[in-house]
């Protein structure tokens, strides 16, 4: 049976992908069999190739799906862009490779009702079964809820974006996405710690989640971990780094925290247990992410990129 939609729309949830073919059907079938009354469903497609327009050609007709083909590239911008089509005042992102429960918009939605200070909200991302010999499923799990209004508490609160959602008004008035920032962009990665950073800068709370789940299955090698360590922590020193370059020294303590405690101390502390340390480079990367980020032009009103210069 094809959906139906209300002209007015409570919660869009937004997909975005880029040349991954047919993998985005298993989200869009978790996504579409949601049992919120209101919902729309926008798939943000930056693909060069049709595969994934020809793998989702079969759920077109379903009137609360929405496919938006682009030329840009980076999960900023493509973020961004279905944030600003978005029709509900509660914005859900998951990525490509996730399936999400029946209820999770409904739930997602709730946080924002019982909360209005909130501004972003993150879920937990749990791990599709593995072998864990052979790599790993990037993850972020909470053990309790966890309400963010100081910059100390955004130190201990690093969800992610497969498991994320935003108050839309609030969102776009602090700018949206940054196009600079996210796989494919010049700073690889952190678009969503990003938006989280500058929601609190502007007053607002983010929300963590230990009750709503989303399954992750990108599994990813070990050799692949290497790189994606060190596009994550460039990501993350380049996203830090723009209160710094307008005035915001308050960031100087989630900087501080990123840089010795998570890319510096935690790789270290498993030498002490004996173990083979993993991610030992990530405090060189989130220098080096520092570094470029303080040469990259910034608007200082909305502490976003202008992304004319590229490293």
């Amino acid at each position: 049976m094809k959906g139906t939609m209300d002209s007015d729309v409570a919660v869009s949830a937004i997909v975005c992908t880029r040349n991954r073919g047919g993998r985005i059907v298993a989200t869009l079938k978790s996504l579409l069999a949601n049992t919120h009354p209101s919902f729309e469903v926008i798939v943000i497609d930056q693909s060069t190739d049709d595969a994934t327009a020809n793998a989702i050609a079969p759920y077109i007709e379903d009137t609360r799906l929405r496919y938006l083909p682009t030329n840009t590239r980076g999960a900023g911008h493509a973020r961004d862009l279905g944030l600003r089509a978005a029709r509900g005042e509660v914005v859900a992102y998951t990525d490509d490779d996730c399936t999400v429960p029946t209820d999770w918009l409904e739930k997602m939605q709730n946080i924002f009702e019982v909360y209005p200070h909130v501004a972003v909200a993150f879920c937990n991302v749990l791990p599709a079964p593995h072998d864990p010999t052979l790599g790993f499923v990037p993850a972020y799990e909470r053990s309790e809820d966890k309400i963010v209004r100081t910059m100390w508490d955004k130190c201990r609160a690093r969800g992610i974006g497969a498991g994320m959602a935003v108050r839309r008004v609030a969102a776009l008035q602090i700018g949206g996405f940054d196009h600079c920032l996210g796989p494919g962009s010049p700073f690889p990665a952190c678009e969503e710690g990003d938006l989280a950073m500058r929601a609190l800068l502007s007053s607002w709370w983010l929300f963590e989640s230990s009750q709503i789940d989303v399954l992750h299955d990108g599994f990813r090698t070990w050799k692949e971990g290497k790189a994606m360590n060190r596009r994550n922590w460039i990501g993350i020193g380049a996203a830090y780094v723009k209160p710094f370059k307008c005035g915001q020294w308050s960031a100087g303590i989630v900087v501080a925290y990123e840089s010795f405690i998570m890319a510096l101390i935690k790789p270290l502390s498993q030498v002490f247990r004996l173990r083979k340390p993993q991610g030992i480079r990530s405090f060189y990367h989130f220098w080096v992410g520092i570094v470029h980020g303080l040469r990259q032009p910034v608007d200082r009103e909305t502490i976003l990129y202008r992304c004319e210069d590229k490293f």
